[in-house]
C-alpha cells in the first residue's frame, strides 16, 4: 500500500462496456450496456442506440425531466437495477457551474455515470510539527464503509443549496460544529476522479476545506453518521493512509492532498507528479 496505490485505485476505469447519457447536446453521464436495455421499456423516454443514450428532448423543462425520470427510477429500483433511492437530488449538470437540466436521485447517479459533487472538510488543532488532525470513525451501521476512517466532516452536495449552505448544514448536523465555527473554513481545492464499480461509474468532485480548529472544542456526532471523533498526530495520520485501507477509500485523496499543501510530502517524493496529477483528474 501507498499513497499511489489509494490516488490510482480512485482513477481505474474503462468505458469499454459503458455509452454516452445526454440530456440535449449536453453529455451528463454514462451508462453500462446491459442497463441502456431496460432502459427501452420506457417507451420514447430515453432514445436508446447501440452507442448512445438521450433524454427524451421534448420534455423541455427541468421539472418536467425529473418528474418523468424519476417514475423510471422507481420502476427500476423496484426490479433491483438501480441503488436504493434516498430521497435526496443531486443536480444534474455537463460540468460544475453550468445550467441544472435535470435533478436525480443521489441512489441512482452511479448507475448513470452522472457528475456527483461534494465536499470534505479537514479540521486541524494547532501549527507546524505539532499539528494535530481531528478524524471522524463512521457509524458501524452505515450500509457503506462502516466503522471506517473519515475525514471530520464530509456530505454530498444535495440540489437546492450552495456550497456554503451544505458545508455549514452538514458540519452541524455531523460534528456539532456551532455556524460561527464552520464559517471560518477555508476552500483550498478541489478534488476529482473517475472510478468504476459493480454499480457503475463514479465521476466525483469535491470541495476541500481546511478548518483552523481551536483547542478547546471537541466534535461530538449527532445525527449518527459519525460514531466518534479522535484527534490524532498528523505523522499518525499520514503512515495509516500510506500503509492501510482504514479509510473510506476517497478520504485517504483528502488526506494525501493536505500532506501535499503543507509540504509533508514535497516534490523530492518520487511520486509527487502522478500525486499532483492524480488528485485532479478531468472525466470522461
Amino acid at each position: 500500500m501507498s499513497f499511489l496505490d489509494h490516488v490510482r485505485h480512485c482513477n481505474a476505469y474503462s468505458l469499454a462496456d459503458f455509452v454516452p447519457f445526454r440530456v440535449g447536446s449536453a453529455r451528463v453521464g454514462w451508462i453500462r450496456r446491459p442497463l441502456t436495455l431496460e432502459l427501452m421499456r420506457f417507451g420514447s423516454l430515453f432514445h436508446v442506440f447501440e452507442d448512445l443514450v438521450h433524454l427524451n428532448p421534448d420534455l423541455r423543462t427541468a421539472e418536467e425531466r425529473t418528474e418523468a425520470v424519476d417514475q423510471a427510477l422507481s420502476a427500476l429500483r423496484g426490479d433491483g437495477l438501480v441503488g436504493r433511492l434516498r430521497g435526496e437530488r443531486y443536480a444534474v449538470m455537463e460540468r460544475p457551474g453550468t445550467e441544472v437540466l435535470i435533478e436525480m436521485d443521489r441512489g441512482a447517479v452511479t448507475q448513470f455515470g452522472i457528475v456527483n459533487l461534494g465536499f470534505h472538510l479537514t479540521g486541524v488543532v494547532g501549527h507546524g510539527p505539532d499539528t494535530r488532525m481531528w478524524i471522524a470513525r463512521r457509524a458501524l451501521d452505515k450500509t457503506t464503509y462502516p466503522g471506517h476512517l473519515d475525514n471530520m466532516v464530509a456530505g454530498g452536495h444535495p440540489a437546492g443549496l450552495t456550497p456554503r449552505q451544505n458545508l455549514l448544514k452538514e458540519c452541524a448536523e455531523e460534528a456539532g460544529i456551532p455556524e460561527a465555527l464552520a464559517e471560518s473554513a477555508v476552500p483550498v481545492s478541489m478534488i476529482s476522479y473517475t472510478m468504476e464499480v459493480p454499480e457503475g461509474l463514479r465521476r466525483h468532485a469535491f470541495w476541500s476545506y481546511d478548518l483552523q480548529v481551536p483547542v478547546e472544542f471537541t466534535p461530538e456526532p449527532v445525527d449518527g453518521e459519525v460514531d466518534s471523533f479522535t484527534l490524532m498526530d498528523i505523522d499518525d495520520v499520514a503512515c495509516i493512509v500510506e500503509t492501510s485501507d482504514a479509510f473510506k477509500y476517497n478520504c485517504n485523496l483528502v488526506v494525501i492532498d493536505w500532506l501535499m499543501r503543507t509540504g509533508r510530502i514535497d516534490p523530492a517524493h518520487p511520486d509527487f507528479h502522478e500525486l499532483s496529477v492524480g488528485l485532479h483528474q478531468p472525466w470522461p
